[in-house]
């Protein structure tokens, strides 16, 4: 009798058939419209990660599918925060940089690279992946003026009443910079760790 061995791609279609399940509950729960946009867009985006990780075969570890739930949850099912703690983005556009420039160095690591080379491709990937981000929000405002540019802060006293905080064009920058710095944060930890490992082992071989 052959023995059931279950892959590790179908572990992961296991994991989104979960986050699936729990958006869903939510949904129920919450009956909102604007939840539901978020939700769909939630899970359209861990199911391109793993389709690009599957066709690809990328071999993206558990800790990486952990990284991009992070990542989606803050960053679109709680952005109604956004309008909430005028700060609640500057921190994600400064930690997301960390996890995302996790899972270019994972692609870029399987390449017969130096180091530098691997950091430095990293690093423009990266900065890449963030720079698309912010036109997409700017294409996304343009066409349906969701407000994703700029800081925005909610009144209370009406749904539909912002006061902007800061401005698209100010608030786009800071976000590049604070990305800048989660991205070169995350390069200079992980080379540290890398040489300080690298002369761990070469101590253990002498």
């Amino acid at each position: 009798m052959k023995k059931l061995v279950i892959t590790d791609y179908a572990k992961k279609r296991g994991a989104l058939a979960v986050f699936a399940v729990l958006l869903l509950a939510m949904i129920y729960f919450f009956k909102d419209g604007s939840y539901l946009l978020r939700a769909v867009t939630a899970f359209s985006t861990m199911l391109f990660f793993y389709m690009a990780d599957h066709l690809f075969d990328l071999k993206y570890r558990r800790r990486h599918y952990v990284y991009m739930f992070l990542i989606v949850i803050v960053g679109v099912l709680l952005s109604p925060f956004y309008f909430l703690y005028p700060n609640f983005d500057k921190m994600q556009h400064l930690l997301s940089p960390l996890l995302i420039s996790s899972l270019i160095f994972h692609v870029v690591n399987r390449h017969k690279l130096e180091l530098k080379w691997k950091l430095v491709f990293t690093f423009f990937i990266t900065f890449a992946v963030l720079g698309l981000f912010e036109i997409g929000e700017f294409m996304v405002d343009s066409l349906f003026d969701f407000k994703l540019q700029g800081v925005y802060l909610r009144d209370f006293e009406g749904i539909e009443k912002f006061h902007i905080l800061m401005d698209p064009l100010q608030d786009t920058m800071i976000d590049l910079v604070l990305g800048l710095i989660g991205t070169l944060t995350y390069l200079i930890a992980h080379a540290f760790y890398l040489r300080t490992k690298l002369n761990q082992k070469i101590f253990r071989d002498a």
